[in-house]
Order: C-alpha cells, then sequence, then structure tokens
C-alpha cells in the first residue's frame, strides 16, 4: 500500500511540475519580465498545487519548480496532504509582509499579480511592502491553459456528471404536486451530497410554472402542479470538476405552448451540438441555435449566450457566444444550453455538457430529454 501511494503522489508532483513548466514557457515567450507569479485566485493555486484551502496566496517562480504557499496553521496539515511537493510559508503577520519576506529569501523581486483575482486594497498593500516598480500586470493566460482538460480532468468531470444525474433521477421520482421549489432544491442537493459530491458547482435552480421564464431563477415557495412545469438547473462537483445540466420536466402533461417551445430548444440543441468540432468558430456554433430559434419565432426570447467552458470553475473558457471570437479546441468541455423564455408563462431550457474530441464531440452527459421523456 505504501509504495501505491508513493506512485500516486509521484503521478500528482509530476502533473503539478508540468502545469508550471507550460505557465513559465508561456510567460518568457511573451517575454513578461518578471521573477514570480503571484496567484491570488484559489481555484488556480489549486491547479497548480492540489491544495484547495482558502486565505492563502501562491508563489510561482519563473525559474524551477517549487512553488511556495503562504498560509497560516489552519492549513498546515492540510498542505503536507494535498500538496507535499510545495514549499508552505505559515505566516504570523500579514499576507503581504509574508510575500515580502518569502520574496527577500528567495531572492525574488518582480512580480506579475492576477488583476482579476487582486482587489484595489490587496495591490495598494502589496505596493507597499514590495514597491509599485515591482509590480507587473500581464494576462497569465491560466484561463486558457485550463480550458484544456486532461483525460482525468474529464474523468472527474463524467464523476461529477453520474453523481447529479442520479440525484435527479431519485429526485423527479419524489416530486408530487404540492411541494415547493425550496423543498425539491433541498432533496436534490441533499441526494448529490449523499452520492458523493464536494458540493453543489453552483446554487441549484428549481423554478416551476413562470418562474422558469426567469433564466437564473431563485427557489421559493411556488408549489408545482399537475399540469404545470419544473425547470432544473443543478451541477455536482466531483474532486472539484464541475457539471452543469438542465432540465424540464412537466407534471403529468404538458400544455401545448411549452411542449411547442420545448422542442424547438431541443432541436436548437442538438444542431448545435451537431456543429462541435476543433476549429470551429465560437460564434457559429452560437448561431446553429439561435438561428433555428429565431426562425421559429423566438429569437427575442433566447436572451443569453449558448453555452460556457467548466472545470474547477463553473463558468470557464470558451464561451460560446455571438460576441465572441475564438475557435473550439480539443479537450475543451463546453455546456450546450439554448433557451426559450415566456414572461408570465414560462420557460425551456436544454443543457448538456459537450467534450471536443480530435474529429468532433461526445456529449459526456446521457440524461434523457426527450419531448415524452420530459413529461413524469
Amino acid at each position: 500500500m505504501p509504495k501505491q501511494v508513493s506512485k500516486q503522489s509521484a503521478q500528482k508532483s509530476s502533473l503539478f511540475i508540468s502545469r508550471t513548466k507550460t505557465l513559465q514557457k508561456r510567460l518568457k515567450g511573451e517575454q513578461v519580465q518578471a521573477d514570480a507569479v503571484l496567484l491570488t485566485n484559489p481555484k488556480d493555486i489549486r491547479y497548480l498545487t492540489g491544495f484547495i484551502g482558502d486565505d492563502s496566496w501562491a508563489i510561482v517562480p519563473m525559474r524551477g519548480s517549487v512553488i511556495t504557499i503562504l498560509s497560516d496553521s489552519r492549513f498546515e496539515e492540510q498542505i503536507q496532504r494535498e500538496a507535499p511537493h510545495a514549499k508552505a510559508v505559515m505566516r504570523t503577520k500579514s499576507l503581504s509582509d509574508s510575500l515580502k519576506e518569502t520574496l527577500l529569501k528567495r531572492k525574488l523581486t518582480k512580480v506579475l499579480l492576477q488583476p482579476d483575482y487582486t482587489t484595489l486594497a490587496i495591490r495598494k498593500a502589496i505596493a507597499n511592502k514590495i514597491g509599485a516598480k515591482n509590480i507587473l500586470e500581464h494576462d497569465d493566460g491560466l484561463l486558457q491553459q485550463r480550458a484544456i482538460k486532461t483525460p482525468d480532468e474529464i474523468k472527474q468531470i463524467q464523476k461529477a456528471l453520474v453523481i447529479q444525474q442520479c440525484a435527479f433521477n431519485q429526485t423527479i421520482a419524489e416530486i408530487k404536486p404540492g411541494m415547493t421549489e425550496y423543498e425539491i432544491t433541498a432533496i436534490l442537493e441533499y441526494k448529490m451530497r449523499a452520492l458523493g459530491a464536494d458540493g453543489t458547482s453552483f446554487p441549484s435552480i428549481v423554478a416551476a410554472d413562470a418562474n422558469a421564464s426567469l433564466p437564473h431563477a431563485i427557489p421559493g415557495k411556488t408549489k408545482v402542479k399537475t399540469g404545470g412545469i419544473v425547470l432544473i438547473d443543478w451541477g455536482a462537483r466531483y474532486n472539484g470538476y464541475c457539471s452543469d445540466l438542465t432540465r424540464v420536466i412537466a407534471l403529468g402533461k404538458m400544455k401545448p405552448r411549452i411542449r411547442e417551445i420545448y422542442q424547438i430548444t431541443l432541436d436548437a440543441q442538438e444542431a448545435a451540438i451537431a456543429a462541435i468540432k476543433p476549429g470551429a468558430r465560437l460564434c457559429d456554433i452560437d448561431a446553429v441555435a439561435r438561428n433555428i430559434i429565431t426562425k421559429a419565432g423566438y429569437g427575442k426570447e433566447f436572451s443569453h449566450s449558448l453555452g460556457h467552458g467548466l472545470g474547477l470553475d463553473i463558468h470557464e473558457e470558451p464561451r460560446l457566444a455571438a460576441s465572441v471570437k475564438g475557435e473550439l479546441q480539443e479537450g475543451q468541455v463546453v455546456t450546450v444550453e439554448p433557451g426559450i423564455y415566456l414572461p408570465g408563462i414560462g420557460g425551456v431550457r436544454i443543457e448538456d455538457d459537450v467534450l471536443v474530441t480530435s474529429n468532433g464531440y461526445k456529449v459526456l452527459s446521457d440524461l434523457p430529454k426527450t419531448l415524452e421523456s420530459a413529461i413524469i
């Protein structure tokens, strides 16, 4: 058993070193004159070290592969377990004080910050300690790097999907007229936890009838009823990785107007998924679904982009949207989630998680979504 653990630890260490070298090589290629990158985004710290705690920073040197995690005694044992290959510094003062001391010891001067994850207050505190002239701001490219998933990352997303789909099936088997959105949400999230999820990918959306016209509805006291619909947008997190699905169910029967927009939404989603392949333009995938919905007369009722990448964050690169340039790449995992929303009536959104493969796509989720399967 010890040998197996040692081998697993070595594999993880090799993975994190490889990710670190990719970051270093990219920044050197962009001629960034920094001695180190300061990570303040917890998801990036996890991606490069394995440490999943909070209230900590990580210093990634531009040379060498040893990352220093600045934390405190609450996380000392946790860092030893999760990131034994990293160097841990347990601070007794502020993070900015610890940063200054560590940079001096490691003879590092110029530091690249993560602008999107560094508040003005934090930037000011760092500048006061190391001097504003020693602070650089440049896109570190980690969002793009994280967008390409390794086979292991894809497995984690698939495991999250297995959990969330199982939880959904168990939940809809218990839904009865008179239950509130609150109750359904509680059952669904409990079951995901009971099945092994770290937690939810995001606050679950459970919206009954007219509430389903709100793309980001918040569950409340509205009760479901026979002949009504429930839109459920939920996700499980497994080993840090997110999944994200949306389904609409009808209790007993589905009203003609909802039936109409359900089939249009499904046709749009399936057509967009079929267009996914490496090199396909992000805006073109969005256009495939949007054109079908627009031709059916509901273009204005499709009010959001088609989808987004997912991984350690629920919203990652790339985005499938009309205004976004760029192309799909092999290894990306994206959601495809067109919707039609009718105020005062309800709404339909159908969402699946799709992997971009070498020659096309693979739908990672397999929850039924036909019109017939939506009626319970």
